[in-house]
């Protein structure tokens, strides 16, 4: 089955009513120097998150938007996330903070996302596959959140040929919702599917909650056509 992968995760309650509609993976941003302050959560709410995760066997993602290594480090060792996903441009992971991640930090995995901006983007994934765990394509690069949040879909003929060059989970992102998400997967054929715009609300103050009805048809929809393909 592909994965469903659901982003931005900013409380209790609304990390459980996301796996109870059929997340697989749920991401949130942990308290740190970059991003969108309104989208930051607590330690002690993901810990609280984080836990009921595990007891689900729903992989938890801590979503990283600083650059500033050290703090990454100390961030994932304090809450202890199944998978550390690196969104920035200013700073990307490498052969070097891969191993430093498997040495200091054991059992987590290493997400790094692509910017899927052309054909280089293929070059760029298998680059990181070699020492990654798993790749996220994603669409336009934003100041505050790094490469995603666009809620626009790219060129997935792109993800198709990464998928096919790297031995590596591919999860895509970008644009993907209820409206897409089987049209995503008869084309790519991804190991899993992420999406944060559109099974959201945001608001003018910045702040976010998920839109739990399309979470679940997002879900439903991508389980359904995983079935049909045998996936």
């Amino acid at each position: 089955m592909v994965k469903k992968q659901i982003y931005s995760i900013v409380n209790y309650n609304e990390a459980v009513q996301v796996m109870d509609a059929g997340a697989d993976h749920i991401g949130l941003v942990p308290m740190q120097s970059g991003g969108v302050p309104a989208h930051r959560v607590p330690y002690d709410v993901v810990d609280k998150i984080f836990e009921e995760a595990k007891k689900r066997g729903v992989k938890a993602v801590a979503i990283m938007l600083n650059k500033d290594p050290e703090e990454i480090f100390f961030i994932v060792k304090r809450i202890q996330p199944d998978i550390v996903h690196i969104a920035g441009m200013d700073f990307t992971a490498d052969q070097a903070f891969a191993d430093r991640l498997h040495k200091e930090c054991p059992g987590v995995e290493l997400m790094q996302a692509i910017l899927v901006d052309g054909p280089g983007a293929i070059d760029r994934a298998k680059e990181y596959a070699k020492f990654c765990d798993y790749l996220l394509t994603d669409t336009g690069l934003a100041k505050d959140t790094g490469i995603g949040a666009s809620g626009m879909t790219h060129d997935w003929a792109i993800d198709v040929a990464i998928v096919q060059a790297v031995d590596v989970p591919v999860i895509i992102a970008g644009g993907l919702g209820p409206d897409n998400v089987e049209e995503c997967i008869r084309t790519i054929k991804p190991f899993g599917v992420d999406s944060l715009s559109k099974t959201a609300l945001k608001f003018n103050d910045g702040v976010i909650e998920k839109n739990i009805p399309a979470v679940r048809e997002f879900c439903e929809r991508a389980d359904k056509v995983s079935k049909e393909l045998g996936l």
